[in-house]
């Protein structure tokens, strides 16, 4: 009886912080302006996906700025620079209300600092 409630325990305290991981990964989820557009962070399957809102306040699926996961505390992936015309390398952290993001392209890295939308 004691193991059974040992083993009840641990599976109780596993469970929880996988629950709790999941929420701090989701974070990320909102609307978030970049100081010259707007871009929604939703989730699909295990991937963080970011797309522009249009003027009529709707996402645009046509256009991925961001296509992110979740490893290790930060989000990692790819960031579609409109400036060079390609993907780049990016990072993203929150800090309360701000998405601070690293991009990387080749040897040179840029921070950007988006901020959610109200």
């Amino acid at each position: 009886m004691k193991n059974i409630k040992h083993l009840f325990t641990i599976a109780l305290c596993f469970i929880s912080t996988l629950l709790l991981a999941q929420d701090k990964q989701d974070e990320i989820i909102a609307v978030w302006d970049t100081g010259e557009a707007k871009v929604e962070i939703y989730k699909v399957d295990e991937r963080y996906i970011g797309n522009p809102i249009n003027p009529e306040g709707k996402r645009n699926t046509e256009i991925e700025v961001l296509n992110l996961t979740y490893e290790d505390g930060k989000w990692v992936g790819k960031i579609y620079s409109k400036k060079r015309g390609r993907l780049l390398d990016v990072e993203c952290q929150l800090k309360e209300d701000k998405l601070l993001l690293e991009v990387t392209a080749r040897f040179v890295s840029a921070e950007l600092e988006w901020v959610k939308a109200k």
